[in-house]
């Protein structure tokens, strides 16, 4: 057979007019198949074009990536970037299998700063210098060493694992500005305390104290038709070790009999202290107790622990009622309270905590090693934390950047003027590298952890134990976990 000549495939047909019909239709077939085969051709996507980045559903991380994976696309012509989503529980478990697998897919991983351990020996190494890298400068410390590296025992940054996508600071001290303006609380409260009434010049906990017992017995804060004076977390299923860090830091930080660094800020980091030539639990001391007393008396201005723990869902809910003149907050809840349903939204402010401090607890983005096109997730990692789509986050999600620059960008704009307090505190903390690694030699112990601390702060709020036996009974439990699963510090 020729192929090559449509004529000779027609040869046995009768009919000259009918020998013309059948070519034409022939050739009309072939072209019209090899129009169906160029347009099929022309819409896949070059595998070197494609990424697909899994994030976890419902997070603030999803709608921003979402948006900057859109963009993306309209300025790269030719390229496809698929989002897909994973719940939190299933979230480690679904990256840790396809980074094992060698699995091509995903090209990108978000992950949370408790799950950087394990993700860490399975992560690409981010260039930080040369072309395909990242300016890892420009992302806050604090951030960094918070999940972006992968630090050996001895403080030594073993490699880069990921970038800070999402600067999540906690915890803040969120307060109700028609209180905290009103003229006539302002003086009488001068006149009583004889310090500033302005929640971000409170010095200590002390202060938090006196403005939530002083407001507490106004009869002008309840004729705001608000219930409390403040919301402090105390949920056990999670919320009293971060709340209680937070209680530690200013009373442990700088004291060298104990060894917590100066300066470090407040992060699971502070519960160890380096003396003796080891690192040992932080907290059963005299400054321990200090804190937890100090812990607990904040507290009474909510409901009691056992008629509603104030957990993450009622810490980012309740303060959008109104019904509270304070509360302590993750920076992640600020878009709910910002919200078109929120009854504080344009009157609220944010302060750091009292004394001036805050920690971190960001969402990172990591590239997979296996995936087709890494020098490509490096690109795109690189442009969704450029400060034009950050301002994007900022103006449609309230999604706060993770870089200087792009932090910088939100001090400026309407509503975000607190972040200036908070990149001036980021740009002069000091980290010590050997207290991150710490954390991340005992992050798969979490789960034992976690609820030894909180199950010892909520048997000391309700009366069952004393501060000094609640943190002596915790510090040993840490201290024989630690021991069983043959972890030396």
């Amino acid at each position: 057979m020729d192929n090559q000549n449509p004529d000779s495939q027609i040869k046995g047909i009768s009919g000259g007019k009918t020998k013309f019909i059948v070519l034409a239709i022939v050739i009309i077939v072939i072209i019209a198949g090899l129009g169906i085969y160029l347009a099929s051709s022309s819409s896949k996507t070059n595998p070197d074009k494609q990424l697909t980045i899994l994030v976890g559903s419902g997070s603030y991380t999803c709608e921003y990536i979402s948006q900057v994976a859109t963009n993306f696309e309209n300025t790269h012509p030719g390229y496809k970037v698929t989002i897909t989503t994973a719940g939190y529980s299933s979230l480690l478990t679904s990256e840790e299998n396809d980074l094992k697998g060698k699995s091509s897919s995903p090209s990108i991983v978000m992950y949370y700063a408790s799950q950087a351990a394990a993700l860490a020996p399975y992560l690409y190494n981010i260039p930080t210098t040369g072309p395909n890298s990242i300016d890892v400068s420009n992302f806050l410390t604090g951030n960094m060493y918070s999940g972006g590296y992968q630090i050996a025992t001895n403080g030594t940054i073993l490699k880069t694992i990921g970038i800070p996508v999402h600067t999540v600071t906690g915890y803040n001290l969120v307060y109700n500005t028609t209180i905290f303006n009103n003229t006539t609380l302002q003086a009488k409260f001068m006149s009583e305390y004889h310090f500033s009434f302005n929640p971000r010049t409170f010095k200590n906990f002390t202060a938090l104290q006196d403005a939530a017992a002083f407001i507490n017995s106004n009869t002008i804060f309840n004729g705001n038709n608000n219930k409390y004076a403040l919301m402090f977390p105390d949920s056990s299923h999670h919320s009293m070790i971060d709340a209680f860090y937070n209680m530690l830091y200013p009373y442990v930080q700088g004291n060298k009999t104990i060894g917590v660094p100066a300066n470090s800020s407040a992060n699971y980091w502070t519960y160890f202290a380096y003396r003796d030539g080891q690192y040992m639990p932080s907290f059963n001391n005299t400054q321990g107790i200090r804190a937890l007393e100090m812990y607990k008396n904040l507290t009474q201005y909510e409901p009691s622990v056992s008629v509603q723990p104030i957990g993450y869902s009622q810490q980012e809910e309740y303060f959008a009622t109104g019904d509270y003149a304070m509360g302590i907050a993750w920076s992640s809840f600020f878009p709910t309270y910002s919200s078109n349903t929120s009854k504080v939204a344009g009157n609220y402010s944010v302060a750091l905590m009292p004394g001036g401090f805050t920690g971190y607890s960001p969402t990172f983005l990591g590239i997979n090693p296996y995936a087709t096109n890494v020098s490509l997730a490096v690109e795109f990692l690189n442009y969704a934390t450029t400060p034009s789509q950050y301002k994007m986050g900022l103006e449609k999600f309230a999604f706060l950047p993770g870089t200087y620059s792009g932090l910088d960008v939100a001090a400026n704009m309407s509503g975000f003027g607190w972040v200036h307090s908070f990149v001036n505190y980021s740009r002069n903390i000091t980290l010590n590298k050997s207290y991150a690694s710490v954390i991340t030699a005992l992050s798969p112990l979490f789960p034992t952890l976690i609820p030894d601390m909180n199950s010892q702060i909520l048997d000391y709020f309700e009366g069952k134990t004393t501060a000094s036996a609640a943190l002596s009974t915790a510090y040993t439990e840490w201290v024989n976990a630690i021991k069983d699963q043959g972890i030396t510090l």
